[in-house]
């Protein structure tokens, strides 16, 4: 039932390619991902001119697997597809649709170890349904799910259709992404209350868990953005050593437009000098719980020890200098319930007779 809707509008199998550059220009994608400018509050801890790296190792006695507050639960999400088709909409607009697999994973840290605590996995189709008759699209999403996908309507920013194919092609991708956040948002807020630790920024998982009372954390991986002054880049780059962090600073809005404020800090886990600009991670957390519980210069120190004791030390996995052993973990157990992208793209294909 309704898998014919691709027969009936002359769609096309795509191969798989690398993308040209867009032939329009596109907004460039910023680390704060919408409006209003965030504001650094560099003299949070430390007043700016006074700016030096940070030890972690000035606790003798303190053991991390004695820590209270340590984050015992890891939220991670995986985002594996392809542009496998496109059609043409009614008015002419190019579709692209794009086949995935999407998931999230918590991994729960016991006695040292890692054990998968929950996860959720989804097959999507995401298109710019919106541009087709909606008793088509209503017969197609049925018939999607009647074989275990999920029919996703995907539009440009601004929802306008745009005659650029790679900027129609980039909106189904962005719209698989945005769908495994929150994915991600949902494991997060069923242990709210547990220390947890999230695989990128808060913000865009921010309604899984109270921005006052959970102790939730995330871990920027490839921070796009480093917020800091001139002397605090230099820092970062010149001078903190493996085992170190910066003085934390404060991210804001002039207003608010409901986003989530953060305490913030960089820690290098990995390189040393001689990888400046790699092996360093950004943490964060929601500034109204850091405050509400009056927490100062000791957990932020102990938080981030702890964060370095849990860095990757696989050699073989390339993100290694800058993963967090139990996100690797989540990695791998939630890409070992995917199936083979060819083996899905083959169900599809005979599903829709393309």
């Amino acid at each position: 039932m309704g898998i014919d809707f691709f027969k009936h509008n002359e769609t096309y199998r795509l191969q798989q390619y690398n993308p040209p550059d867009p032939l329009i220009d596109e907004p460039v994608e910023t680390e704060e991902g919408g409006e209003g400018e965030k504001e650094a509050n560099l003299d949070y801890e430390t007043p700016r001119a006074k700016w030096e790296p940070i030890p972690l190792n000035m606790f003798s006695h303190w053991k991390t697997s004695e820590w209270e507050n340590r984050p015992v639960r890891f939220v991670d999400g995986k985002d594996v597809g392809e542009t496998v088709a496109w059609l043409c909409s009614p008015t002419g607009y190019p579709v692209p649709v794009r086949l995935s697999q999407i998931g999230s994973v918590v991994m729960r840290v016991v006695d040292g170890e890692c054990r998968r605590d929950f996860h959720v996995v989804e097959r999507v189709v995401s298109m710019a349904s919106d541009l087709f008759p909606w008793d088509q699209v209503e017969n197609l999403a049925i018939g999607l799910q009647a074989h275990g996908f999920r029919l996703l309507n995907a539009l440009p920013d601004g929802n306008k259709p745009s005659d650029d194919f790679e900027r129609m092609r980039k909106a189904a991708d962005n719209k698989t992404m945005n769908e495994m956040t929150e994915l991600e948002e949902a494991a997060l807020a069923q242990n709210s209350d547990v220390p947890t630790v999230v695989d990128g920024r808060l913000e865009p998982r921010s309604e899984g868990f109270h921005h006052e009372d959970s102790p939730a954390f995330g871990v920027i991986k490839t921070p796009r953005k480093l917020y800091m002054h001139p002397q605090g880049v230099r820092m970062l780059y010149q001078q903190l050593e493996v085992g170190q962090r910066t003085p934390a600073f404060t991210l804001t809005y002039p207003t608010e437009h409901r986003r989530l404020p953060v305490i913030t800090w960089f820690v290098r886990i990995a390189g040393g000098r001689a990888m400046p600009s790699w092996g360093f991670i950004r943490v964060e957390a929601s500034l109204k719980w850091f405050q509400k519980h009056k927490l100062g210069e000791d957990f932020i120190n102990h938080l981030s020890r702890t964060v370095y004791e849990y860095r990757c030390r696989e050699s073989s996995y390339d993100r290694a200098p800058v993963s967090l052993h139990p996100i690797v973990r989540g990695e791998q157990s939630l890409g070992s319930l995917l199936i083979p992208m060819s083996t899905l793209k083959s169900q599809f294909y005979r599903l829709t007779g393309l």
